[in-house]
């Protein structure tokens, strides 16, 4: 049926083509050729304006022919003072389903506007209404009855499909399941949500989030009925909110009026990164805290981690295993406890580490990511019992420069510290932090050459570097690596933790010194972490 519907205007303008004087011939073949264009390219959004040129270009073409051609047709039936006007506009009614069906394909197109108010009209109604009432009022003028009845139908075909979209779609047609998930702050997680639509008809919707953690795996839904099933993806920060909101943007199948619905998927229960740090490191503690390790404490610093090889250093003691020589008994303690105390030894070139970190950040989630990565910094090198020092400092002093600890002293620290973080307003940047390196190469390479502009930018790059220098000698980052790199000869790795905000520059310079001596550095930039 719809394809009759689709051929009719082009019968009607082929008819219009042969019947009409001259003028309307041409004009009615113009339209013929034209509407064959846009049926052949398969053009959406001109399927409305289109057939409205139909509506009314068809009953005016016909209004010179009706006087001839009605008379032998109606004569005995009606009289010819309510056929003639009535006739043309008559020729407009095969159309209007061709109007819904235009409707129905430019809204399948279409791309689905954030409404401003919960329901309302869509632009393609909008301008409809415009257009047609227009046209009725311009006829009105010119006293042109047929084009006024043509337009009076139009208007209320239009209002009869508004009609029934209001009463058959309910405001808030969708439904979701709630689920609950735990999560960790930062972590990501993907899971599926169903919803479901209670409409009587298709609607075309789109999916909207406006939170950059939230992702859908599918953004629009087209004749959407019944069920649909999607996939969101949350990467929940500490502060979001607990019931994440996705806003649905909808329209019935014509078009014709535009909709929102928020719906709430998913319960978030965030655990901070710190907190969930902090019960790790007190599990750690537990296990490794029996009754006779903790009368050992003071010599077993490697009692849950890995066993190091046999060396020819004394490193520490530990309680007896399955598989251990006589040899390593360490008799002392052995008769001092009752219990087989073995002793421990090392290589020379044991590895060992500094972990460095500045305790301020800029806001809780920021505190949140230092504090995590702290502890688990510790817990890392607690349980592979590589012996660390730690440097920690704020922006004003050094909190904490300490010797080599062992694995339970050096969580225990990480927990201490873990509770000084202070917030400080955070610090504007106009440049980029200076790359000490860079700056020094290009110090150097322009000392090789003889030209004028050269030297004078070596000079200006050099008072750069000295002021850099200058700058930082008293800065408590720097005091606080240079009083533990003493204690840890180098090759050492330096895990360097911090927001970088007040101690770029002292860490640019500092750590490159370091790296010169031999240190190694691996640097966890808290404001660059997800």
């Amino acid at each position: 049926m719809n394809r009759v519907f689709k051929i009719y205007p082009f019968l009607a303008l082929l008819a219009a083509t042969h019947l009409s004087p001259l003028p309307q011939s041409v004009i009615a073949l113009v339209l013929f050729l034209l509407g064959l264009y846009f049926h052949l390219r398969k053009q959406a959004h001109w399927g409305i304006p289109v057939t409205l040129v139909y509506i009314f270009a068809i009953p005016l073409l016909f209004e010179s022919v009706v006087p001839t051609f009605l008379p032998a047709l109606v004569a005995p039936v009606l009289s010819l003072t309510i056929a003639i006007p009535l006739f043309p506009p008559m020729l407009a009614i095969p159309m209007l389903p061709l109007m819904g069906s235009s409707f129905k394909e430019n809204a399948l197109h279409r791309n689905i506007l954030s409404p401003t108010k919960q329901r309302q009209l869509t632009f393609t109604s909008k301008s409809v209404i415009a257009a047609v009432g227009t046209t009725v009022s311009v006829s009105l003028l010119l006293g042109n009855w047929g084009l006024v009845l043509t337009g009076g139908m139009t208007l209320l075909f239009v209002t009869a499909m508004l009609i029934y979209v209001l009463r058959h779609l309910p405001p808030a047609p969708f439904e979701a399941r709630q689920e609950e998930i735990r999560i960790l702050a930062g972590d990501r997680t993907r899971f599926a949500i169903k919803c479901v639509s209670k409409a009587k008809f298709p609607l075309h919707v789109s999916v909207n989030s406006s939170y950059p953690w939230v992702h859908t795996s599918r953004g629009r839904f087209s004749n959407l009925v019944g069920e649909a099933e999607m996939d969101l993806t949350l990467t929940p920060p500490l502060s979001g909110p607990s019931e994440p909101e996705l806003e649905l943007f909808y329209t019935d199948p014509w078009g014709l009026i535009q909709m929102r619905q928020i719906i709430k998927p998913v319960k978030l229960y965030v655990i901070p990164r710190a907190r969930y740090a902090e019960w790790l490191a007190r599990k750690y503690l537990e296990e490794t805290a029996s009754e006779v390790g903790a009368r050992v404490s003071t010599f077993s610093p490697l009692a849950a981690g890995a066993v190091p090889k046999r060396g020819v250093e004394y490193y520490d003691s530990r309680l007896f295993q399955p598989g251990d020589t006589l040899r390593d008994i360490d008799w002392k303690h052995t008769a001092k406890l009752r219990e087989f105390v073995i002793k421990e030894y090392v290589e020379e070139a044991r590895q060992v580490a500094i972990i460095a970190v500045n305790l301020t950040a800029a806001n809780a989630e920021e505190a949140d990511k230092l504090v995590y990565s702290l502890i688990t910094s510790g817990l890392t090198l607690a349980k592979e019992s590589i012996p660390t020092a730690i440097a920690a400092y704020d922006q004003k002093q050094v909190i904490e420069a300490t010797a080599l600890l062992s694995s339970r002293e050096l969580v225990k620290k990480t927990l201490q510290l873990g509770q000084k973080v202070i917030l400080i307003a955070p610090l504007k940047r106009y440049i980029q932090p200076p790359d000490i390196r860079q700056l020094r190469i290009s110090i150097r390479q322009l000392k090789g050459t003889g030209v004028e502009a050269a030297r004078k930018l070596m000079e200006i790059l050099e008072f750069e570097r000295k002021a850099i220098e200058e700058g930082v000698k008293k800065h408590p980052a720097r005091e606080a690596l240079i009083r533990v790199a003493p204690r840890t000869l180098a090759p050492a790795m330096i895990t360097m933790i911090s927001p970088w905000n007040h101690d770029n520059e002292a860490l640019a310079l500092t750590l490159d010194e370091l790296r010169k001596r031999g240190y190694d550095a691996i640097v966890i930039n808290i404001k660059e972490q997800k």
